[in-house]
């Protein structure tokens, strides 16, 4: 009879303690499955998604010009196929050459958006515009005519691609590199005033829609938690330009170009908002 009541009380023993590992082992379940969820959130949620950004933008630009044509009131073809030569700097006048021929800067914008696919990878649209007017005054004797060339320049990017970076939101420092293709839109005007010789005053416009990139990077340094400033962006910003006629919006010359790569660069600053 002890033995019996010995062996039913170990029983229960071992019962209740396979009960309370049960319990416990449920209740471990339930833990894991309620915080598991918040701990994944956390762990996508450590780094910034959208990151829109705008600023200053100076580009050092040149000319996609390779030759210039032009048809004159008798119907005559003149081509300089060197612009930067000293012969065609005595015909077009040397200060006007510079347009053709010197690197020139150009104020203008830089913006941005960029979705993050990873913590290191995103998506990034940008558009960017560069602007520039000049005046060349040439003096030509004989017969001693003034030549004054006004020029007004607009350059458009639109481009798209992949930029990387730590985009932590713990992190304070944030180097960045950038690979973007798209396309560029040139609208140059070109008015040519002779005080001499007034008939043979004209105004035209070059345009053109061509392939270009946007290969750099730059660093950005956190602010604030949703605010980072850019210290710097540079930037190769190549221009495929190709050939093309000009849009004579007065005057009796018909123009037409050859075109050339662009080697611009730019460097910007401004502020990533996330």
């Amino acid at each position: 009879m002890n033995k019996s009541r010995s062996f039913i009380l170990v029983n229960r023993a071992i019962t209740r303690s396979l009960n309370q590992h049960r319990r416990r082992f449920w209740l471990l379940l339930v833990l894991i499955g309620v915080c598991a969820p918040a701990g994944l959130g956390q762990q996508a949620d450590d780094y910034h998604k959208v990151e829109a950004y705008g600023g200053y933008s100076l580009g050092r630009m040149e000319s996609s010009t390779n030759s210039l044509s032009f048809v004159d009131p008798g119907g005559g073809l003149n081509t300089f196929s060197n612009l930067c030569s000293s012969q065609t700097g005595e015909m077009i006048g040397l200060n006007s050459q510079k347009y053709f021929c010197q690197r020139r800067n150009f104020n203008g914008f830089d913006a941005s958006v960029t979705y993050n696919v990873t913590k290191y990878v995103g998506i990034k649209a940008n558009v960017t515009g560069h602007f520039r007017g000049d005046e060349f005054v040439d003096v030509f004797t004989p017969p001693g005519v003034t030549q004054t060339i006004s020029t007004s320049d607009r350059l458009y990017n639109f481009l798209g691609g992949l930029q990387v970076k730590n985009n932590s939101k713990a992190a304070r420092f944030k180097p960045f590199g950038h690979a973007l293709f798209g396309v560029a839109r040139l609208t140059a005007r070109q008015q040519q005033t002779l005080d001499l010789f007034p008939q043979f005053n004209y105004t035209a416009e070059d345009r053109e829609t061509s392939f270009a990139m946007k290969l750099g990077g730059g660093l950005d340094v956190r602010v604030s938690r949703r605010i980072d400033i850019r210290l710097v962006e540079f930037d190769y910003n190549p221009m495929f330009a190709g050939d093309r006629s000009y849009k004579t919006i007065a005057g009796p010359f018909s123009f037409s170009s050859t075109g050339r790569t662009a080697h611009n660069f730019t460097v910007g600053v401004g502020i990533v908002i996330h």
